[in-house]
């Protein structure tokens, strides 16, 4: 149970995700399916009908169909064909994926289907781009395969779902609801007990079941067959849908539809409550007490230094009468986020800082970044700097930040090659983005690790990502696998900032050439000393 603990409070990075799959019944002909004519005037009058559509969407007057989901993972084309196999070539340059629609998620849609060898159901293009298979999805809100899909992800607060975790090892994670007669092989603890037989209870659930005597258990280990999708092992977390009662007992419902008995699982019921924050405009009448029209806001050029307020006890200096920095208005929040002018100055032995806000603080109150801008930075383009000696981030517009926060990165232990997981330095792209998906590994000193639906996945490298992680509160001190751990705010703020740009009611979105991804530089490794 303690090495369980340990690893989700060390944070979690790692991808189990693989190119959506679009395993799922084939959705009934619930619209006319077409085949669009070859002939000028009647592809020209599709485009047209389609431009209109598309025009009233970016307008917000969209009152025409919506495509829902009937696959866990709906893919979404580039255009109206497949990939190859892998040994059928290579495919051509305009055949490839551009995110999926998550079961349960509707998009709007063009409802006119393109029929070909690849699809004969029809494919569908969406009227934010791409092109959806009919086989995995359906405009029919009450068709079987959407009617009983798990609720859609909240995008509006920090937490896509509620989570919880295991109890004990063995926790079963089923297709579908079971008899009491027919879990028993999966839960042997539900069996009756005779009365030679200790009835305290369950039996630790650490020695139970499959991973009984077992050593260290695999990821792989934890596989099931048929009617059990999996194992959880103690202290794996699932996304939770919602609960319900059926075949006489009490189950979760997970957010891809599984059940798990209720008694097995523990809610999490709290929140990490650190996150940083946008950067305190110019106007400082934001700001509960701020200096309002006495201030000339605006008129301090900023130098593309971001500063968060580190203390409590913070306050805003301003010129007297006498040109010295006297207190001014209500203390500044901690956390808050500021612009730097670039021109400290001492009073007293006491340096302050000059904020684009037009007003002064203490140097000693200021956690303060040190950027690393691109050489070739574009004008107003979105980057994110990563200073991992502060565990700062930083998320700029050119050279202007515009949010800071604290993260969490990986652990640069030199000095413990087992433990030993720092996050790469280097110049990267966000080359995807997910509303959520699984993270899990084996650790050969602690075993398995396992959570589902880890929130607003920004990957850059490999298996490296910018995440939300609602599992510690710890921000400002390095402890996860290697990914960049974010409180779920922080995340879910940034997620919808970076590029590329998710379109509604998708689930995840890939960088292509036309829309690359947001660039993300990682500095400035930090230095430990053996302990």
């Amino acid at each position: 149970m303690r090495r369980a603990w340990l690893l989700l409070l060390l944070g979690a990075c790692g991808k189990s995700h693989v190119a959506p799959t679009d395993a799922a019944p084939a959705a009934p002909v619930d619209a006319a399916v077409v085949v669009v004519d070859q002939d000028a005037a009647a592809a020209a009058d599709r485009a047209k009908r389609l431009a209109k559509a598309r025009a009233d969407f970016a307008a917000g007057n969209w009152s025409g169909p919506e495509l829902y989901a009937t696959s866990i993972r709906t893919s979404v084309m580039y255009t109206p064909a497949w990939p190859p196999d892998a040994d059928a070539g290579v495919a051509p340059p305009d055949v490839y994926r551009l995110g999926y629609i998550r079961h349960g998620s509707h998009v709007p849609v063009f409802p006119e289907r393109i029929v070909n060898e690849g699809c004969p159901d029809g494919w569908f293009e969406l009227i934010e781009g791409g092109f959806v298979c009919g086989k995995y999805a359906s405009l029919d809100p009450k068709d079987p395969a959407v009617k009983f899909a798990a609720n859609p992800p909240d995008l509006a607060g920090p937490m896509p779902y509620r989570y919880g975790y295991a109890l004990g090892n063995d926790t079963p994670v089923y297709r579908r609801v079971l008899a009491l007669a027919d879990r028993l092989k999966y839960e042997p603890w539900l069996a009756p007990k005779s009365e030679d037989e200790d009835d305290a209870g369950a039996p630790d659930e650490d020695d139970a079941g499959a991973t009984k005597d077992a050593g260290i258990v695999k990821l792989k280990d934890l596989k099931g067959r048929g009617v059990l999708a999996r194992r959880m092992m103690k202290g794996f977390y699932v996304a939770i849908d919602r609960d319900f009662k059926a075949a006489k007992a009490h189950w979760w419902r997970t957010a891809e539809g599984f059940a798990i008995p209720y008694e097995r699982l523990m809610l999490q019921t709290w929140t990490p409550s650190f996150h940083g924050a946008w950067v305190l405009s110019a106007d400082a009448s934001a700001l509960d007490g701020g200096v309002g029209a006495e201030s000339d806001a605006g008129a301090v050029a900023g130098s593309g230094t971001a500063a968060l307020v580190r203390t409590t006890y913070a306050v805003r200096f301003h010129e007297n009468d006498k040109g010295k920095l006297a207190p001014y208005g209500l203390p500044l929040p901690k956390w808050t986020a500021l612009e730097l002018a670039g021109d400290p100055r001492t009073e007293g032995g006491v340096v302050y800082h000059h904020t684009t806000a037009d007003f002064w603080v203490r140097d000693a109150d200021l956690k303060i970044a040190t950027p690393e801008p691109p050489a070739d930075l574009a004008e107003g383009e979105k980057w994110i700097d990563v200073d991992l000696q502060k565990q700062m981030l930083v998320a700029f517009e050119g050279k202007r930040p515009v949010y800071a926060t604290l993260v969490s990165s990986g652990r640069d232990w030199s000095w413990d090659t087992e433990h030993n997981r720092p996050t790469p330095p280097g110049t990267y792209r966000i080359y995807e983005k997910h509303v959520s998906v699984t993270m899990d590994g084996d650790v050969a000193s602690d075993g398995p690790y396992s959570i589902e639906d880890v929130p607003w996945v920004m990957y850059f490298q490999g298996s490296y990502a910018l995440h939300g992680a609602f599992w510690h509160n710890l921000f400002g001190s390095s402890r996860s696998h290697g990914c960049v751990n974010l409180s779920p705010t922080d995340a879910h703020e940034l997620f919808f900032w970076t590029e590329p740009r998710l379109p509604r009611g998708w689930h995840g979105v890939f960088q292509t050439a036309q829309h690359p991804g947001t660039r993300v530089v990682i500095h400035s490794p930090p230095q430990h000393a053996h302990p």
